[in-house]
């Protein structure tokens, strides 16, 4: 019986590490993905920029 419990107790661990680790991962796609679009958004406008001071220049 002892057995038995430590190994449930084993795989809770486990299952409950995996657990974090995916709500860690998710929260690191989501902070990727937001860079990623503030990165392109600032492409876009150092573009336009550059087009701007060509017209001008």
């Amino acid at each position: 019986m002892l057995s038995a419990l430590s190994v449930a107790l084993l795989c809770g661990l486990i299952g409950f590490a995996v657990n974090f680790m995916w709500v860690v991962a998710v929260i690191v796609m989501a902070l990727a993905l937001g860079f990623v679009i503030a990165d392109s958004r600032r492409n876009r406008i150092d573009i336009a920029n550059q087009r701007g001071e060509g017209k001008d220049g």
